[in-house]
């Protein structure tokens, strides 16, 4: 673990979500960018962001799809909270491995 955080290794994955709300400047180039990538958007019904005023209407009525080209699918997770791949991980691990078995 010590490896991790070693001033010669640059920025790491790790380090950088650990120092994310430090790092708002390094995302700055990549405000507004669309995703390009192939999507499968998996959210539950009782997080509380999905639940922000405004949010399900911009997933589910053409802004999500807007910011995110190529979005395949909006799986709406019933019971679940923010912390899905914990709550329900078989069911997580069913739609993440059926996205990739298309490629």
């Amino acid at each position: 673990m010590e490896a991790l955080f070693r001033a010669d290794k640059g920025i790491d994955p790790i380090r950088l979500v650990l120092c994310s709300c430090r790092n708002w400047e390094l995302a700055a180039p990549w405000t507004s960018a669309p995703i390009k990538v192939p999507t499968k958007f998996i959210v539950g019904d009782l997080d509380i962001t999905y639940n922000t005023p405004g949010v399900q209407d911009y997933i589910h009525k053409g802004g999500f799809k807007a910011s995110v080209p190529n979005l395949e699918d909006v799986v709406v997770m019933e019971g679940v909270s923010h912390f899905i791949n914990q709550e329900k991980p078989n069911e997580v691990s069913d739609h993440i491995c059926e996205f990739f078995s298309k490629f």
